[in-house]
């Protein structure tokens, strides 16, 4: 099983993967407690059964027809995107979502998942306030990533390889300590708030 896979395991983020079948096969404790669905009844099942997801226009998003999915199709990465989900005994949630690519070599040791999608639970305030800013989204990203130093740049290249913090020390050639402080400035320059979220991000960008 690969370190993408345990980073996605442990992370506080809801995080399922799916073949190229649309089959859910991965699907950790925050989509559990996202979407009601355990991972023995969720895997091995289609993703769109579970989520019976929409757009902000109330359009079906989830289906034999889902366009997100059709960027995958095409080893074609696409942007983050808002979701309507429909939980299990629940009222409907709204979640932004990023998804991951993970490349033909990659999935075998990913349990033949191709695309990991990332969710995050987002309020009225931040949805509004989200969209308010679309026109000037991409010019703020790049000036998140120009925030970077050098090393903390080289870092962010490095979490998806899920090299813990000790052997990222001894291949830079600096503490533990350091490679921590820079991990959290990371964070705070890319307004993000685990390594699930800054790899996402990251991939997004074109950086890795």
């Amino acid at each position: 099983m690969s370190a993408l896979h345990e980073l996605f395991k442990h992370t506080a983020d809801a995080v399922f993967g799916i073949d190229g079948n649309r089959h859910v096969r991965f699907w950790n404790k925050g989509c559990e407690k996202l979407l009601g669905f355990s991972s023995q009844r969720a895997i091995g099942r289609s993703c769109a059964e579970l989520l019976c997801g929409e757009d902000l226009q109330g359009n079906k998003v989830c289906g034999p027809q889902c366009s997100i999915a059709e960027f995958f199709d095409v080893q074609t990465p696409n942007s983050n995107f808002d979701l309507v989900l429909k939980p299990e005994s629940s009222t409907p949630v709204i979640v932004n979502v990023g998804s991951y690519y993970t490349g033909k070599s990659d999935q075998k040791n990913n349990n033949d998942v191709c695309v990991f999608h990332s969710m995050r639970q987002v309020n009225c305030h931040q949805l509004i306030r989200r969209l308010s800013n679309d026109s000037c989204t991409a010019e703020k990203d790049n000036e998140k990533i120009h925030k970077l130093s050098k090393r903390e740049y080289e870092i962010l290249r490095l979490l998806p390889s899920g090299v813990v913090t000790r052997d990222m020390a001894d291949q830079l050639d600096i503490s533990p300590a350091t490679v921590r402080n820079h991990v959290k400035n990371i964070f705070a320059k890319l307004e993000v708030r685990s390594r699930a979220e800054a790899i996402t991000y990251a991939m997004h960008q074109g950086i890795i």
